[in-house]
């Protein structure tokens, strides 16, 4: 997974001290350094204490990444700026210095790629910026103990719909899976059939007196896979359009972090956001203790024969799982 952008924090979330975040087993320290938000190994270089646990400070001009053990201090490229232990007329050793990881700000969120190279940009998500779309963002109280993988195949397979979220997504008597059409366009893996579901607020536009709670909904799902981490589904039905934004941080192999971007263009009103919170938590929470249960924690790959996924109601799953095994990341177990 090393070679992709991964979301870590917030964007808002870093402002005038480092913070600490573990990407794929690595603690890493952000820090914002005149303005340009950055990232290390967590650990100074003098005696690895957490650069996490220090401060931003001004030196001629320029603001450093101050350690708090011994007051090393380091630059935005990473370079030792300051020793103050060092003695006059002394330079300081260029291997002083910290690696600098790449960083990219973007849909609100602090990317991180601990490649030299990301292998794909950070997908997009069109919603953002268009502002016919009421967003509402949702950061789960607790991370997910799962892989990131997992979390991504639990959000895309929809046969599960009528067994976990009876009521809401689908209706157990009638458990057919849709037909899907899946293809690769570029970076991502895109997934698309129709599929009826009970009338709520994420099909159907409450907010009007005729609306019917009790009735059906004809919808078209597109659901957009960045590869391997990101996935946006569009739901579009009579009422509009209702996305789901899902980006997750591998914190772990066993746990996952996730940033939740909701984006609707019907019932606008301001003041029906915690509503459509409360759904989506509560839909998160019921997908939860399941997606928790699953094991290995990382998706097998197929040779293994450890699942059995079936055609074609697992389609979507079998070509996101072909195309992460080409990507070198569930090779082994």
């Amino acid at each position: 997974m090393e070679p992709f952008w991964h979301p870590v924090l917030e964007a808002a979330s870093l402002a005038d001290r480092p913070r600490a975040v573990t990407l794929l087993g690595r603690r890493l320290v952000l820090v914002r350094l005149d303005g340009v938000a950055t990232a290390f190994p967590d650990t100074c270089r003098h005696f690895q204490a957490q650069l996490s646990l220090g401060s931003v400070v001004r030196v001629d001009g320029r603001e450093l990444l101050q350690c708090n053990y011994h007051g090393w201090a380091f630059a935005g490229d990473g370079a030792c700026a300051r020793i103050p232990q060092l003695p006059a007329g002394r330079c300081i050793p260029k291997t002083a210095g910290l690696r600098r990881f790449a960083v990219a700000e973007r849909h609100g969120l602090i990317w991180v790629c601990l490649a030299e190279e990301p292998r794909f940009p950070i997908p997009d998500f069109p919603e953002e910026a268009d502002p016919r779309f009421r967003k509402v963002r949702l950061l789960e109280e607790h991370p997910m103990r799962t892989s990131a993988t997992r979390m991504i195949m639990g959000t895309l397979d929809d046969t599960h719909f009528p067994w976990v979220h009876e009521g809401i997504l689908g209706d157990r008597a009638h458990p057919e899976p849709p037909l899907h059409r899946v293809w690769r366009e570029g970076a991502e893996l895109i997934v698309q059939y129709e599929a009826d579901q009970p009338a709520g607020i994420m099909t159907t536009d409450m907010s009007r007196p005729e609306s019917d709670a009790g009735a059906t909904v004809r919808l078209t799902y597109t659901d957009h896979v960045g590869m391997p981490n990101v996935i946006r589904l569009v739901k579009e039905s009579a009422a509009g359009r209702y996305v789901v934004w899902l980006a997750t941080s591998p914190v772990d192999y066993n746990l996952t972090i996730n940033f939740w971007i909701f984006a609707r263009d019907y019932d606008l009103a301001a003041e029906r956001d915690p509503v459509y919170l409360q759904m989506a938590a509560h839909v998160r929470e019921q997908d939860r203790p399941l997606i928790e249960s699953q094991r290995p924690w990382i998706v097998p790959p197929f040779w293994t024969q450890i699942e059995l996924p079936l055609g074609p109601g697992d389609l979507p799953l079998i070509e996101y799982q072909k195309w992460i095994e080409e990507l070198g990341i569930a090779t082994a177990v």
